[in-house]
């Protein structure tokens, strides 16, 4: 790290005055808007941190992509982050989520700290993140701040029956899952946000979620394309299910939705308690703004530090431009062939 960052994180470790946790972070990278979005997240972790400043990140690319650029390169070695390019037998690399369960699973046989922590690249830490912390005797953390397009609230909900083939995949019924309360007040089935999740390493975890991912598209449980988009948050809660894995909601605060489509989250007053902030769209160009005057009452530190850096942009180059595009067109052919033997298009479609 420079040494201008490595003053900010011993400033953050001093503050705080306690031992690092033995944890791993992982995400994921590749050439395109991951690149910026990482490095803000990485660098959000080694400023406001606090005890989590310094954990080892470990960025992961697990499918083709055009080489990142060397401001990018340049960046993760400025800010400590470890690179791991790998290279699966994936028929589903179309998945983008897939990126995911390859990731962890790749990182989990390469560590050796107790915990590994996958952090969506579209994601901010506004101070130290104390809640993902695993407690004596939990396995597995995540949060559950909305019900999202195919959660299920029970046996009258549309998306009941794609939960109860879901559930057939670890030998369960739906009314068999846990409950959870969402942060915007609903009670959903076992359905987690897979933004940001701590599990045990000695779990397997990681492993276990790559093979269930896998099943679930071998199997075509999905009969819309919104069940196969959002497919990674179900199999998530259905693997911790499967292996008895002890469990715990986090709250709110240690994974908020800031986004378009949750405008009500833009208040100054909902986010002043919250450690990690989940902006997804909030850094486009339209959202910029009201992003910032959000940060104000609660985070002007954080305003200050992200004001001058502006909104995320993808690395200008025409070349990778040109290569992202025809990797695109190649993954989307073949999602359209699975989507076409799975009986449905990718157009929108009643739920079933």
């Amino acid at each position: 790290m420079t040494d201008c960052l490595s003053g900010a994180v011993q400033r953050q470790d001093d503050a705080a005055g306690k031992q690092q946790p033995s944890m791993t972070i992982v995400v994921c990278i590749e050439s395109g808007m991951l690149e910026p979005l990482t490095l803000r997240m990485v660098e959000s972790l080694r400023r406001f941190g606090g005890r989590f400043a310094n954990l080892e990140v470990i960025a992961v690319t697990p499918r083709s992509t055009p080489v990142l650029t060397r401001e990018t390169h340049r960046r993760m070695e400025e800010l400590g982050i470890k690179h791991l390019r790998v290279f699966p037998d994936n028929p589903y690399v179309w998945h983008h989520y897939m990126n995911k369960a390859e990731a962890i699973a790749a990182v989990e046989s390469r560590v050796t700290t107790e915990a590994i922590a996958w952090i969506d690249s579209d994601i901010l830490f506004l101070r130290e993140p104390n809640g993902l912390e695993l407690p004596p005797g939990v396995d597995f953390i995540a949060s559950a701040p909305d019900a999202g397009v195919i959660g299920s609230g029970g046996v009258t909900d549309p998306n009941d029956p794609f939960w109860e083939r879901s559930a057939a995949l670890i030998g369960r019924v739906a009314d068999d899952l846990p409950w959870l309360q969402t942060g915007d007040g609903h009670r959903i089935r076992f359905y987690w946000n897979a933004g940001l999740y701590v599990y045990r390493r000695n779990t397997r975890f990681g492993r276990e979620f790559l093979a269930d991912f896998k099943t679930f598209l071998d199997r075509q449980v999905a009969r819309t394309h919104s069940q196969v988009h959002f497919m990674d948050q179900v199999v998530l809660g259905l693997t911790v299910i499967r292996l008895g894995l002890a469990w715990q909601a986090l709250p709110d605060s240690s994974n908020f939705p800031l986004c378009s489509y949750l405008p009500g989250n833009y208040d100054g007053a909902k986010i002043t308690g919250v450690s990690v902030l989940h902006f997804h769209d909030s850094m486009e160009p339209k959202l910029w703004n009201k992003l910032l005057e959000t940060l104000v009452p609660g985070h002007p530190q954080i305003r200050e530090w992200l004001e001058p850096l502006g909104p995320v942009a993808v690395p200008s180059s025409l070349l990778s431009s040109l290569a992202r595009e025809g990797l695109r067109m190649v993954r989307g052919a073949r999602r359209r062939v699975y989507y076409a033997r799975s009986g449905f298009i990718k157009a929108w479609s009643p739920a079933r």
